[in-house]
């Protein structure tokens, strides 16, 4: 009996080290406060006090402004304007695990139709950038989660990069990303 039980929990142990774990989790609030829907707040990465919750730090080139918009409650969307420049989550750590993906929620702000986010993933500390094969979502104020798999590799880091919406003057807005592996 007791060898059947030792065989079980082997088993179970096994499967649970090679399921899916969170290796970053960012949902872009700040050391803000909430003021009411729809309340932006507009500042250079460099500015912010203290670490964002993914533990790295956000990027733009040229340290330009950064935006934070509240909507649905009193939670902080990152808003990246047409004309605005690119935000990078640089070097995430995700040493030892393979099979990785993202989710993330995206919505397209105003009467904007859905778009596709053009979403960029390094694996050289940002020298080169791939674009992820992402798909359409997020028109007219539709917030949607979707998921999309990482470069495959056995690498230490991973960077993103989020870049304005090219195809019209709408915003476009993240939340929740998400990061997941296996060892």
């Amino acid at each position: 009996m007791k060898k059947i039980i030792l065989l079980f929990l082997a088993l179970t142990t096994g499967m649970l080290a090679k399921a899916q774990q969170t290796l970053y989790a960012e949902n872009f609030e700040s050391n803000v406060k909430a003021v009411s829907d729809g309340y932006m707040y507009s500042f250079v990465p460099s500015t912010k006090a203290g670490k964002w919750n993914g533990g790295v730090d956000l990027k733009t080139a040229g340290n330009a402004n950064i935006n934070l918009r509240q909507g649905w409650g009193d939670g902080f969307l990152l808003k990246i304007e047409s004309k605005g420049a690119a935000v990078t989550i640089p070097n995430i750590n995700v040493a030892g695990f393979t099979n990785l993906n993202l989710s993330y929620e995206f919505v397209v702000e105003d009467a904007g139709d859905a778009v596709v986010p053009k979403i960029e993933a390094s694996i050289d500390g940002g020298a080169s950038w791939v674009t992820l094969p992402t798909v359409a979502s997020g028109g007219k104020w539709s917030k949607e989660t979707k998921s999309v798999a990482l470069p495959s590799g056995n690498y230490k880091t991973i960077s993103l990069r989020m870049n304005p919406n090219t195809v019209n003057a709408n915003a476009i807005m993240f939340d929740n990303f998400i990061i997941t592996g296996k060892q």
